[in-house]
């Protein structure tokens, strides 16, 4: 049996109990050694739900554990960067939840911890591993639509005031949640437009507003992209909407493709009018986003 590897997950919110936890728990090759978080008593009936052995309320008391190999970091945004750097120092892999940091200057010395050390530190980024987002990619690597020209992207939802999602009032404040609606939903759709399109932007201008809810932070934006492959990109975000929708239109010079998360794929050519593509493992993209991190 080959080798398993020794998991740590710091932060035992929501998304470490929806997709941290569970993915790792049905990972052969993981074995889930230890949680932290600040509040011990959710650690506990954390730990206990997913069979970890070892709580801490100090996350440093984690990191010094041998027997852990790679972690994941699933705490508020403004911890990021602190906690994946000492993560990477300590000698172990990072999972970062998005956002990566809540500033650039953060992020950079991530990815400088990250290459002294020689240590793998990946982004939370989890649609780009739908299935159905890589049969996108694969098909316009393969050309089916021709050169893309235009790339729409719609994240959108009426935001985390729902009430499966954040229930701390960090999300809306700047100072610890660094943004709102762009770096909670827009970073998906930026990051799956580059993923889908294999192109990096070049040029970016955008809209921002706060619209919907009396916060801080922006609930609403609308953000233009220019590909280093030459396309035009529009992402529309926010926090805003009933109820809500996800989805993606690349036109080409050969053909459309549109993908809806609450129907198939639809391509388009001129050749066979619309073709629904239905062929795609039930799930959405924490399993492999976890797997491939392992």
């Amino acid at each position: 049996m080959a080798e398993t590897i020794g998991i740590g997950v710091i932060g035992c919110g929501g998304i470490a109990q929806e997709a941290h936890l569970p993915n790792y728990a049905r990972e052969q090759q993981a074995r889930l050694v230890a949680v932290a978080d600040i509040d011990e008593g959710r650690a506990r009936e954390v730990a206990a739900r997913f069979n970890v052995p070892n709580v801490y309320s100090d996350y440093r008391q984690l990191l010094a554990r041998d027997d852990i190999q790679a972690v994941s970091v699933c705490t508020p945004n403004y911890l990021h960067a602190e906690q994946a750097i000492a993560a990477l120092q300590a000698g172990k892999h990072v999972l970062c939840e998005k956002p990566m940091a809540i500033s650039l200057g953060q992020a950079q010395e991530m990815i400088a911890a990250a290459a002294a050390t020689g240590k793998q530190l990946m982004v939370g980024f989890t649609h780009r591993f739908y299935p159905f987002n890589q049969a996108a990619k694969q098909m316009i690597a393969d050309g089916k639509i021709g050169r893309p020209y235009t790339c729409r992207v719609r994240f959108a939802h009426r935001g985390p005031y729902q009430s499966w999602v954040a229930k701390s009032d960090w999300f809306f404040n700047l100072k610890q949640a660094g943004g709102g609606a762009v770096l909670d939903m827009g970073i998906h759709a930026l990051d799956l437009a580059r993923f889908v399109l294999g192109a990096e932007v070049r040029t970016v201008s955008a809209n921002l507003a706060t619209l919907a809810q009396d916060i801080q932070a922006e609930d609403t934006a609308i953000i233009d992209l220019e590909f280093s492959n030459g396309a035009l990109g529009y992402i529309e975000t926010g926090w805003h909407s009933w109820p809500g929708g996800m989805g993606m239109e690349i036109y080409g010079s050969k053909g459309t493709l549109i993908v809806d998360y609450s129907t198939p794929i639809r391509l388009y050519t001129p050749e066979k009018d619309w073709e629904k593509i239905t062929d795609f493992p039930v799930g959405g993209g924490w399993p492999a986003e976890v797997k491939y991190f392992i």
